[in-house]
């Protein structure tokens, strides 16, 4: 009888871990989630005063390139900024899925989804799982996002990639 219980307390135990850990992932999501919101917020109003002043600079007749590169420097480090949390939010449920599954998790390079460490090809997408593999992607050179070989321009930023 005694084995019976420790058996449903070891149960219980395992059940709060779990949903606990779950909730402080999704928590921690949620959070990182809404700070790309806001800078995705503060990016459309910089392109909005950027457009005011390019139209207002061509209205005197008068272009000043540093006020926009300054502005397109500020879009930039913004669009960084996105890159960096979309990078956390992986990082999270990654370490949420090896916390679960074991150490021996990665994820897909091109659609995300978790794979055996010594997967060949992703169970997902079929994409090679392989160093190689990884090492053919390129980042755009604007907002360090990751784009296919064969891409001209950046899906996030509009970039024109080299």
């Amino acid at each position: 009888m005694r084995d019976f219980f420790e058996k449903i307390t070891d149960s219980i135990g395992k059940g709060v871990k779990a949903v606990s850990s779950k909730s402080k992932e999704l928590i921690e999501i949620t959070k990182l989630k809404n700070e790309i919101k806001n800078v995705q917020n503060s990016i459309e109003s910089r392109f909005q005063v950027l457009g005011k002043k390019v139209f207002e600079m061509l209205n005197m007749g008068v272009l000043k390139e540093d006020e926009l590169k300054a502005e397109c420097k500020e879009i930039t480090s913004l669009f960084r900024k996105i890159t960096e949390l979309e990078g956390a939010i992986k990082k999270i449920e990654l370490e949420a899925l090896r916390e679960r599954y074991g150490a021996d998790i990665v994820m897909c390079p091109k659609c995300g989804a978790p794979n055996k460490a010594n997967a060949k090809f992703c169970m997902s997408c079929g994409c090679a799982m392989m160093v190689e593999a990884i090492v053919k992607g390129k980042t755009c050179p604007t907002c360090n996002a990751l784009v296919k070989e064969e891409v001209k321009f950046c899906a996030r930023c509009g970039t024109k990639i080299k």
